[in-house]
């Protein structure tokens, strides 16, 4: 059994009509909670979790139709680099590296976000090493930010903010991983800083760009890398070397915004684009499960998660 599956027996999540009757907010707390116990398998919350899901998405695209968010110039290509200052640079890696280490956990991600499984959390840990988000470093970031955020705003082509942000050294000798894209709503994209470049030693990343070209970024100065990860393919290639890397994660808004914003290191971007919609879609999403699951799903008392438990330690019969 993997450890990811040894920590999930512990909870069934439940999910109950009279959480109806709970505000707006309580309600958007309770399914937090819920969620962040939820085990990878549990089939009920994965129905909800689909319902919510498909009102994230309609109302993200809605957004992304207001603010017209394919007319920028990275519309073109799909990835642009900048250079880094190197006395930035330099101030950037010293605080990383100095910054105390941390892992990815399964509840650690902020209300209304996207979080990561059970099983990504012990894959993600082990393909990077991740560090605590100082005060010291974001202040570093909220200097970054100063001076490349209204690039980012003339790249993209229309207001954005911070909506998740994350310090690693990415472990080399990974396996070859495969072409993909992120599966994000599409303008939705990421900022890598690289304060000592990249390259084949210290691990790279190929792209397609939108143009139909190969790209594969290598550099010795340091770099920032903006690239919409969910319309161009890419491709993590690891090297021999620890690399260092601060990622944004960054989202449409209507008023752009360069604060920094830790969503917990297993939090991605909201599911929704306002508190509003978070809590009008938690709401459509569990209305929409107790329609399917009429009786809801009671949650699993502590005797029967020890019943469970032991019957899995009795013997077969052979």
């Amino acid at each position: 059994m993997t450890m990811a599956a040894r920590r999930q027996e512990r909870y069934v999540a439940g999910m109950r009509p009279e959480f109806l009757g709970l505000s707006d907010r309580a309600l958007s707390e309770r399914i937090h909670q819920v969620e962040a116990r939820s085990a990878d398998d549990d089939a009920d919350f994965d129905l909800f979790r689909r319902l919510r899901t498909n009102l994230s998405r309609d109302a993200w695209q809605s957004l992304t139709d207001q603010l017209g968010c394919d007319s920028g110039p990275l519309a073109k290509v799909g990835v642009m680099v900048f250079p880094l200052e190197e006395g930035l640079a330099r101030r950037l890696l010293d605080n990383l590296l100095a910054s105390p280490r941390v892992k990815m956990r399964r509840k650690d991600f902020a209300l209304g976000y996207v979080s990561t499984s059970f099983a990504q959390c012990d894959y993600l840990n082990s393909s990077n090493q991740y560090r605590e988000l100082t005060p010291a470093t974001r202040a570093l970031l909220a200097e970054f930010l100063s001076i490349a955020g209204p690039m980012v705003e003339s790249a993209v082509g229309h207001p954005f903010r911070i909506a998740s942000t994350r310090q690693f050294q990415l472990v080399p000798n990974r396996p070859l991983a495969d072409r993909h894209l992120d599966g994000w709503p599409v303008a939705m994209r990421k900022i890598f800083i690289l304060p000592q470049g990249c390259g084949k030693r210290s691990s790279t990343t190929w792209f397609r760009l939108r143009n139909g070209e190969e790209s594969t970024l290598e550099s010795e100065k340091p770099i920032w890398v903006l690239f919409e990860n969910s319309v161009v393919l890419h491709q993590p290639i690891s090297g021999v070397a620890l690399r260092p890397t601060i990622e944004f994660d960054i989202v449409p808004a209507r008023q752009t915004s360069f604060d920094v914003v830790d969503a917990g290191l297993g939090g991605w971007y909201p599911h929704f684009p306002t508190e509003a919609e978070l809590q009008a879609g938690t709401r459509q999403s569990l209305q929409a499960f107790l329609a399917e699951r009429p009786g809801g799903v009671p949650e699993e008392s502590w005797l029967q998660r020890i019943g469970r438990s032991l019957g899995r330690l009795r013997p077969k019969a052979s």
